[in-house]
């Protein structure tokens, strides 16, 4: 729902640079990785993560991407020496940086010379409305302690804080496109499972209270329904695609 449209979209961006050897940091589940592999099939692609479990999922789940490494790797340390690759991707994983200006250093250093670096992040919360939504649900139910879990991701936003971090990183040529799109779901129960269990605000809602869960999944789905249906969803996504070259 989130995910795919981006990773598309990332993919043609990616492709259109016809990159000799491509580094993507975190790759998560592989959701792009795939794209990628497939949109190259010549380029070496090394797919990172600084998340083990998550990149032995990707692993089993895409064995016959012939093209990819798969390494353990933290984005402000890694591990390749100067002028390795000729792209560095990054999809939504930016936002999670604890110091993105040193990410972005790293990510500089990497590359070659008129190489590009590339990643999505999302617009606001308010631009991304069905997250809107699950977070107002989870903070109902608990209305002493909200999460904040939600304001992570959708907190990178900013396009003068984005260039000026691009540009004291080394990167020139910087281009911050607006990206809305359109992500999809077959049922308003399936993406209010999607929203609570497929990120880390479960573990706030198991930190707080377990057994609330079915209650705050109930919900969620009913407010969900209200606006998008209860089958076949079509869900609006706000995001920014940034790029810079060195």
């Amino acid at each position: 729902m989130f995910f795919e449209p981006y990773a598309k979209e990332m993919a043609k961006c990616v492709a259109a640079l016809r990159p000799a050897k491509l580094l993507e940091i975190a790759c998560g589940t592989g959701r792009l990785t795939k794209y990628l592999s497939q949109h190259l099939p010549d380029t070496s692609i090394t797919a990172t993560d600084l998340n083990p479990p998550m990149l032995e999922f990707a692993k089993n789940k895409f064995p016959d991407l012939s093209n990819v490494i798969w390494e353990i790797a933290d984005a402000l340390s890694l591990p390749y020496p100067d002028t390795s690759f000729d792209c560095v991707v990054v999809q939504f994983g930016v936002m999670f940086y604890p110091d993105k200006l040193q990410g972005f250093k790293e990510s500089f250093r990497v590359l070659k010379s008129g190489g590009k670096f590339i990643f999505v992040t999302w617009k606001s919360l308010e631009d991304n409305p069905i997250t809107v939504i699950a977070n107002d649900v989870v903070k109902g139910f608990f209305p002493d302690n909200p999460p904040v879990f939600f304001n992570i991701p959708f907190s990178y936003y900013d396009k003068d804080q984005i260039r000026n971090d691009m540009t004291a990183a080394g990167f020139g040529h910087i281009e911050i496109e607006d990206v809305d799109l359109e992500g999809f779901n077959i049922s308003a129960e399936n993406a209010a499972r999607g929203l609570l269990e497929g990120s880390p605000i479960i573990n706030f809602i198991n930190e707080r209270g377990s057994d609330k869960l079915p209650a705050i999944k109930q919900k969620l789905t009913e407010e969900i329904a209200k606006v998008y249906g209860k089958e076949n969803l079509t869900i609006p996504l706000g995001g920014l695609i940034v790029g810079g070259g060195k």
